[in-house]
């Protein structure tokens, strides 16, 4: 090395939270910072919500467009379990929002991996400038608030829940993404093949962002493959209920 060479020490060297990594790097996560890096970042909660559905826990999923880039995912599941110490159902909901999902947990037969980095909630989480998290689980209804992947506070119950669910309401960072409005065709899109792949799926797309101008689709596939040949057959017809 030549003596004009830069020197090297522990002052050169920055250390990031894992939540910090991820903002700085965006498109290692989710693709890109436009529109596609966008929608995956959708998928990566929407994944979390179809794994409620291949354990059996839920049979519907619904998908809300708000305005301001808002996007609410929500799952009839049992809810996310708030509290890690004496609960086994899962992993506690601050563990799945701040932390590197586990690996048994990437692997399981029944598990949907929809995003490209398989991080889930934790990824998303971590490039939106807020999140919501509202769990309703055994009678009762919480909610836990975050600032660019980091808990303002604790969870808190506010009030009883009538039923079970999970509810994840999300606002992608302007700083970070090219766009914050998701297409509806895309989304709608993917919803779709979803519901060909899982015949006990309900899942709806709802978009509240113009109120003069809403739009909503469910979809809904009883046989499954055969409806999607019978789609493919009748020139991408469409068999599921649109409203």
């Amino acid at each position: 090395m030549s003596e004009g060479a830069k020197s090297y020490d522990a002052s050169d060297i920055t250390v990031l939270y894992e939540w910090e990594t991820i903002r700085k790097r965006p498109g290692m996560y989710v693709g890109s910072t436009g529109e596609r890096g966008l929608h995956n970042a959708v998928f990566e909660v929407l994944g979390r919500a179809l794994n409620e559905v291949l354990a059996g826990r839920a049979t519907s999923v619904e998908v809300t467009l708000t305005r301001g880039g808002g996007v609410s995912v929500t799952d009839g599941g049992l809810g996310v379990p708030v509290e890690a110490a004496g609960d086994t159902d899962g992993p506690a909901l601050e563990t799945l929002l701040t932390r590197v999902p586990p690996r048994w947990e990437l692997v399981g037969c029944k598990t949907a991996a929809m995003g490209p980095a398989v991080l889930g909630l934790y990824v998303t989480n971590a490039l939106s400038n807020r999140l919501t998290a509202e769990v309703r689980r055994k009678g009762t209804r919480r909610v836990q608030r975050y600032t660019r992947g980091v808990p303002v506070a604790p969870p808190s119950a506010v009030g009883p829940a009538a039923d079970g669910g999970t509810t994840i309401a999300f606002w992608p960072d302007p700083d970070i993404f090219e766009t914050v409005e998701c297409s509806f065709a895309v989304l709608a899109e993917r919803l779709h093949e979803l519901a060909f792949l899982n015949r006990s799926l309900r899942i709806s797309l709802n978009d509240a962002r113009h109120p003069g101008e809403p739009q909503s689709a469910r979809f809904q596939s009883a046989r499954g493959a055969r409806d999607f040949v019978t789609f493919l057959g009748a020139g991408r017809g469409d068999p599921f209920i649109r409203t």
